[in-house]
């Protein structure tokens, strides 16, 4: 059998990750039956670079992965140790949104290289990012200004907005009638907002790999949950959906597969590669 795919993009939580924040056994079987067929994995995610490669290695997903981190702004292969592409958030883009973050009162911050950047290092969001990325905390008076810091190696490619969706939602508003041509706007969670520059997203990581290999995205399938993976779903040649995503992500979707909770990921790979992945003997034990 030819094998329709040469890349296969996963979104983490909600979609490889299962309720519990771990990796179903019918997934892990997909991983491995794809990597039998020559299949490469791309883990896109929202986190950052740190925080994804420690996840895939307490996962134990191997070296031989894609890494398209901070919603597809930054794309790594591991196996060839290089990085593919990076696109930082235009300076004066991120000062605005920032500026206007700052307006509204919303908790913001910035991942960046080693280093999350808060306004306050106190904050229980800002610690829980920091620890679950394996980043850095530290402390910016304001964090409009970074783009004007000389010690930042580079500029960000991700700036982060958290807050529950109603206090968020007067400044998504403001952000798109403002600055809806210069920035990327996509929920990555109920309570997270995230901001690239215009056109950087994971389908953007997508065309970046595709780009370098030589091969185009109709020879991708891709799987996701959320409104930051709608991109991801429309630009793969073959783009699922989980049934615990949002509906945004459903109508994104070619097709629509079971939750994560249902090893949705192992049903759409047994088809299309024609393997069996022992979900029946699973579910009957």
């Amino acid at each position: 059998m030819t094998v329709p795919f040469r890349l296969a993009a996963f979104d983490m939580d909600g979609t490889l990750l299962d309720s519990t924040k771990g990796l179903p056994p019918g997934s892990r079987a997909a991983l491995a039956a794809l990597r039998e067929a020559g299949v490469r994995i791309m883990l896109a995610s929202g986190r950052p670079g740190p925080g994804l490669r420690r996840l895939a290695s307490l996962l134990e997903l191997g070296e031989d992965l894609v890494l398209a981190s901070m919603n597809g702004s930054i794309v790594h292969d591991l196996a060839a140790d290089r990085q593919i592409a990076a696109h930082p958030i235009p300076a004066d883009t991120a000062r605005a949104v920032i500026r206007a973050a700052q307006r509204h009162g919303i908790t913001t911050s910035v991942p960046h290289g080693a280093e999350l950047l808060v306004e306050d290092v106190e904050h229980p969001r800002a610690q829980y990012e920091a620890r679950g990325n394996d980043l850095r905390l530290r402390r910016v008076e304001d964090l409009s200004t970074i783009v004007d810091d000389p010690t930042l190696d580079g500029a960000p490619t991700k700036i982060l907005f958290i807050g529950e969706p109603s206090e968020v939602a007067p400044l998504e508003e403001e952000l798109r009638a403002e600055h809806g041509d210069a920035v990327e706007l996509a929920w990555s969670s109920p309570l997270y907002l995230e901001a690239t520059a215009a056109g950087v997203h994971k389908g953007r990581a997508i065309l970046d790999f595709c780009e370098s290999q030589g091969f185009g995205p109709e020879e991708v399938i891709a799987f996701g949950d959320q409104g930051n993976d709608v991109h991801m779903l429309r630009i793969a040649g073959l783009g699922v959906a989980m049934g615990n995503g949002t509906e945004e992500a459903k109508a994104a979707a070619d097709e629509v597969t079971t939750s994560h909770d249902d090893e949705g990921i192992a049903r759409v790979v047994e088809r299309y590669l024609e393997v069996d992945l022992g979900l029946d003997a699973a579910a009957g034990s």
